[in-house]
């Protein structure tokens, strides 16, 4: 920004002042007239007045252009018109008082060229200024570019959160969901354990009358035939002791279930392939006791014929 516009925008900031000052147009013209020449050392013309003033016609600011000129050379050239004075003291005295108007008009000047000095002084400080905030500006467009990289990075890590966090909020939503499942399932298997747990013991226990009832009759077989009763009681101790073994086998079968059916209480996953293997160990220990049991019918078929 250079003096000139300086002194332009200072000088439009008096002339808004000098309108409410004076409301007559003439008025306002001669001040702003006087204003620049005298304030701002500008030779006034009546283009330069109507853009400031741009009020009335451009006659007004023409006719007080020359009114004003004409006031300076009546002021340049004093005259004193005074009665009984002689003529040399008459001239002495406008002499006297076109010099003391100069020494005026200079003094105006030279505190206009002081007053454009201090402006120019005041440019200089003011570009240093200016450049000083151009720099820190600068330095805070470049500042608020990082820290706007740094928010649109902290913006995607938080859409990024958001988005980790639903998907956990729906993984663990579905997990809760196959927790519960796997927990009504596992209800489901313990019953089913329950009953068959139940179905062994009734078969057990039907199978432990029967083995008393065999060995009653093997009693009675002994006593009718000692030779036939020892063969068949060689016979019938070793499908006790057959059966012995399958109680055994039977009670590990029993307890082995029980164990796991405990751990499938702490494993679920587990809990399905065990509980295969378990009914298939009780299909074969229903086969085994199918097994005794026919073997039982045999005996039974034989007796008749050792009678």
């Amino acid at each position: 920004m250079t003096s000139v516009h300086i002194n332009e925008a200072k000088l439009v900031q008096d002339v808004e002042v000098l309108r409410s000052q004076f409301p007559q147009v003439k008025d306002l013209y001669r001040e702003v007239c006087r204003l620049m020449f005298f304030r701002y050392g500008i030779q006034p013309t009546a283009n330069k007045l109507y853009q400031l003033v741009r009020k009335g016609t451009m006659s007004t600011p023409v006719q007080t252009v020359n009114n004003f000129w004409n006031e300076l050379r009546l002021k340049n050239r004093v005259d004193v018109e005074y009665s009984g004075l002689p003529d040399t003291l008459r001239e002495f005295a406008g002499e006297a008082l076109s010099t003391l108007w100069k020494s005026a008009l200079e003094v105006a000047k030279q505190n206009v060229k002081e007053k454009h000095s201090v402006i120019n002084n005041l440019e200089s400080n003011n570009k240093l200024e200016l450049e000083n905030l151009k720099a820190q500006l600068k330095k805070m467009e470049s500042l608020s570019a990082e820290q706007h990289s740094e928010l649109t990075m902290l913006r995607k890590q938080l859409q990024e959160s958001e988005k980790r966090f639903l998907i956990d909020h729906q993984v663990s939503a579905t997990q809760k969901e196959a927790v519960k499942t796997l927990q009504n399932e596992k209800s489901a298997l313990e019953g089913s354990l329950k009953s068959v747990n139940n179905e062994f013991s009734a078969e057990f226990n039907k199978l432990h009358a029967a083995l008393k009832l065999s060995e009653d009759k093997f009693r009675k077989l002994e006593a009718r035939s000692f030779i036939e009763v020892d063969r068949e009681r060689q016979r019938a101790y070793k499908l006790e002791s057959e059966i012995s073994e399958l109680k055994k086998a039977l009670l590990k079968e029993h307890a082995v279930t029980k164990s796991q059916a405990a751990k499938n209480q702490k494993l679920v996953n587990e809990l399905r392939e065990n509980v295969g293997m378990i009914k298939g160990q009780l299909k074969e220990s229903q086969r085994q006791q199918l097994a005794a049991s026919n073997k039982l019918k045999q005996i039974e078929k034989k007796k008749p014929l050792i009678k």
